[in-house]
């Protein structure tokens, strides 16, 4: 038998929420010390609920729950005393993209201590930054590192030769970049230059900020194993709950 447990003023996001009953909730939680949570929200939609003011997304806040299955009960949730964000509408969707990331990709109750600060940074970087690009792709990397399915950007598929800024490659998602010697898809070469600046985290020049993405989005399809993002309907969900 699971032991019950109680967790006491956990730092955390709100990442999605759906409805559980007339009044109460499910939400998910991204957690700094466990991970993705799942909560039921009890009373959460009621208009005078004790949660419904703190239950944000991409607000920092301070989370007590307790219970023994994987559906844990919450118990109380405070602002947290970090910066509070702001994020402007033209970069609310990419915000939303961060948030459906890690609701796909993380596993229940698995810890992941640097993507939480590297989602927290991505979140704060948003409410202040032009463009969100290079966030999103500083992200994106980051999170398939952490989750196991990282990128080599410094050594070709299947073999210990250095990426050359002289040479051009083909990259594919299930092994990495191929030299363009063993490839015929010459529409699809990327300069060795590139691949160092992404794996540098340079994206000064737009050449590699369009790259990067489309490796970062090419690596994500991949792994998702043909199950599609739906960020428009997430935004639409949570706007009903909001």
């Amino acid at each position: 038998m699971k032991s019950h447990q109680v967790i006491e003023g956990e730092p955390a996001y709100l990442i999605h929420q759906r409805p559980y009953s007339e009044t109460s909730q499910i939400i998910n939680l991204f957690s700094r010390h466990y991970g993705r949570v799942d909560l039921i929200a009890k009373g959460s939609k009621r208009p005078k609920s004790k949660f419904k003011s703190f239950l944000q997304p991409f607000s920092p806040i301070l989370v007590s729950w307790s219970g023994r299955s994987q559906l844990k009960t919450l118990r109380s949730v405070d602002i947290s005393t970090s910066k509070k964000t702001n994020i402007s509408r033209k970069h609310l969707m990419s915000a939303f993209y961060l948030n459906e990331l890690i609701l796909n990709f993380l596993t229940i109750a698995d810890p992941y201590p640097d993507l939480f600060d590297a989602y927290s940074l991505s979140i704060e970087n948003l409410s202040s930054a032009d463009s969100s690009e290079s966030i999103l792709r500083e992200f994106e990397i980051n999170l398939l590192t952490e989750i196991g399915y990282a990128i080599n950007f410094r050594t070709e598929a299947m073999s210990l030769k250095k990426i050359k800024p002289s040479l051009s490659y083909r990259f594919i998602a299930e092994e990495g970049f191929v030299s363009s010697v063993t490839s015929s898809a010459r529409d699809a070469l990327i300069k060795g230059s590139v691949i160092q600046s992404i794996d540098q985290r340079d994206f000064s020049k737009p050449e590699t900020l369009r790259i990067a993405k489309r490796i970062a989005r090419e690596a994500i399809k991949y792994h998702l194993s043909g199950k599609e993002l739906n960020t428009k309907k997430v935004v639409k969900s949570l706007k009903k709950t909001i």
